[in-house]
């Protein structure tokens, strides 16, 4: 019935996951325009009603088992999904839905995922066994290819790509003018967006050093610092925390947008500062220059994919550095941006391998 299951972490609300569902879909009906997806979601009504594919509950095994004894090609990915970082529970599942569309007789590709860090010798094993039966694996950075030569996983064809979310578009101006406007967001100043998350590995003031930041660079720069929330309304609570230390104006990011208009809201920015991955694809997509603050391995493979330093782990972040470091790249920000466009170009291209790929293992007899 169907020519592909799409597994990820989807219908959790999290702007950089539906992204990475949004462009995998959309580059998979660029090469195969009759293609019928099946995508595992933890909200599939929502998810049928997005993206206009047929869904059924990431949980359901009787469905998804039924599903792919009539499907020819399993998609575990994108995004980060073999790590045990968020939790072993969840790395099981991932294992144990790409075993089970190997035993159903399934082709198998993990697609543009980012690989790691899995710290458990057992988790370690495990992966190592069941990813080294998958048919094909793209990666979306160099870092994920080193963390499978670590595992030892070197059976199937394996590919460095890009993130397929580099390939996605933005709404039209007047639409993005509008949110702004909603916003209650004047876009006659240049805007700095932040884009942070809760983590548990965070120092004490690394809320203070922030709000440290966004002030100073009122005072300097005479921006308007944007927060904006990529997990929504879980990143909302940091943002108004940072924002209640500071002793300048800054905006939040209140409501709820799809991927296309996140995509525009970012695109008003003349710099992003940011935790989030996506929000840092994001920007790169419009060659907007992009301070990355690493909270997982996935930060800095994306730094280094396109040719730029991070600002380091946020357990480690001091003011001063990251001071230095807004001022680099501030005054740099017109040659960055000349930068970043020529090399998106490439990356764009190399998204779109991911979605040849596939097709390639759909129509393969």
């Amino acid at each position: 019935m169907y020519d592909v299951i799409i597994s990820g972490y989807y219908g959790f609300k999290n702007s950089g996951d539906d992204a990475i569902l949004m462009a995998i879909i959309n580059n998979l009906r660029m090469y195969k325009k009759d293609i019928k997806i099946m995508v595992l979601s933890m909200n599939p009504a929502e998810t049928r009603r997005i993206y206009g594919v047929d869904s059924i509950n990431r949980f359901n095994l009787f469905q998804i088992l039924w599903t792919m004894k009539h499907s020819k090609l399993f998609i575990n990915g994108g995004g980060s999904l073999i790590q045990d970082i968020t939790s072993t529970r969840s790395l099981m599942y991932y294992l144990s839905t790409i075993w089970l569309a190997k035993k159903m007789g399934m082709k198998v590709m993990v697609y543009a995922n980012g690989i790691g860090p899995i710290k458990k010798d057992f988790n370690r094993r495990l992966t190592q066994k069941i990813i080294n039966q998958v048919d094909v694996i793209t990666l979306r950075e160099e870092m994920s290819k080193q963390e499978l030569d670590n595992l030892r996983i070197d059976r199937p064809q394996i590919k460095v790509t890009a993130d397929p979310a580099l390939t996605l578009e933005a709404v039209e101006d007047d639409e993005i003018i509008r949110i702004f406007e909603k916003e209650g967001i004047n876009l006659s100043s240049p805007l700095v967006g932040f884009s942070l998350r809760d983590w548990n590995e965070c120092e004490t003031g690394f809320e203070d050093i922030i709000a440290g930041i966004a002030d100073y660079m009122i005072d300097t720069y005479h921006i308007k610092p944007v927060f904006i929330p990529m997990h929504y309304p879980r990143d909302l609570s940091i943002a108004k925390n940072i924002v209640s230390r500071m002793k300048g104006k800054a905006y939040v990011i209140k409501n709820k947008y799809s991927v296309p208009h996140m995509l525009g809201i970012i695109k008003k920015m003349d710099l992003i500062i940011g935790m989030r991955l996506h929000a840092l694809i994001y920007a790169a997509t419009f060659g907007i220059p992009v301070i990355g603050l690493v909270y997982e391995p996935k930060v800095e493979g994306f730094m280094k994919h396109i040719g730029h330093t991070s600002a380091g782990h946020v357990n480690q972040l001091q003011f001063d550095r990251l001071k230095q470091m807004v001022d680099d790249v501030w005054n740099r920000r017109h040659e960055i941006k000349a930068e970043l466009e020529k090399n998106i170009v490439r990356l764009k291209e190399k998204a779109l391998e991911n979605a040849k790929i596939a097709v390639q293992l759909i129509e393969k007899r």
